[in-house]
């Protein structure tokens, strides 16, 4: 019998998981590793067929420790056998713990930033009067360099919104890691770890920053959701 693997965390209390049905259907428990503690359940399996209930119960099992501890949680689909966890845990455990210590009593806030499309925006050169049409060998070269010109301007403003946010919101957050992802819509996806005792504040100062935004950007924040971006253990 293979274990599906939840999370890992320190002085998990068992009561917690009494109410919750994890993936497959299957009750999830607690494994204790030392002095690491697994959050587990049974799966007659290899793999997990990726389905919106599955990952929900994945999701329902990781929240619900959120609530009383901070795990490290892993992927949704991580299936090993026993003996491999239990090694692995006590291999890397010096790692792990450093990794419990860093996120300890911290959540993950999430910021998308997305350009609102709807808002055109002019070039000067995109207005200039038209030139006679090229032959189609031209007109494929040109429609290239256009296209890789679009890529670079897209990019260059997705690093200066980038380093925008981070200015703004480095003194409310204990960590960020914020990818630059510039496409038409999505410019800016950033993940927050902050210590739960600070939540009251950073959505104070969100919302300032969210108010002093550019026009044409739109915010997208969520949260409280475990340090996934911080601390993900590999089995």
């Amino acid at each position: 019998m293979n274990l599906y693997l939840y999370c890992l965390g320190r002085n998990l209390v068992r009561t917690s998981l009494n109410a919750v049905i994890g993936v497959a259907g299957a009750k999830p428990y607690l494994l204790t590793c030392g002095s690491i503690t697994a959050v587990v359940s049974d799966f007659a399996g290899d793999r997990v067929p990726v389905s919106r209930a599955e990952v929900f119960a994945h999701t329902r099992v990781v929240d619900t420790i959120l609530t009383a501890a901070t795990p490290l949680p892993f992927r949704f689909g991580t299936v090993v056998r026993r003996e491999r966890l239990e090694s692995y845990i006590e291999f890397r455990k010096d790692a792990l713990h450093a990794q419990l210590d860093r996120v300890q009593g911290c959540v993950e806030m999430s910021v998308k930033i997305l350009r609102d499309t709807g808002q055109a925006t002019s070039h000067p050169a995109e207005e200039q009067e038209p030139a006679p049409a090229p032959g189609p060998g031209t007109a494929f070269l040109e429609a290239k360099r256009r296209e890789s010109l679009g890529r670079a301007r897209q990019k260059q403003q997705a690093e200066k919104v980038a380093a925008w946010l981070a200015g703004e919101m480095g003194t409310v957050v204990q960590e960020s890691t914020v990818h630059v992802q510039p496409t038409e819509a999505l410019v800016v996806a950033a993940a927050y770890l902050v210590e739960r005792e600070r939540l009251k504040e950073y959505r104070k100062h969100l919302q300032g920053v969210l108010r002093e935004a550019p026009a044409d950007l739109r915010f997208l924040a969520s949260g409280p959701w475990p340090p996934y971006s911080f601390s993900e253990p590999k089995a």
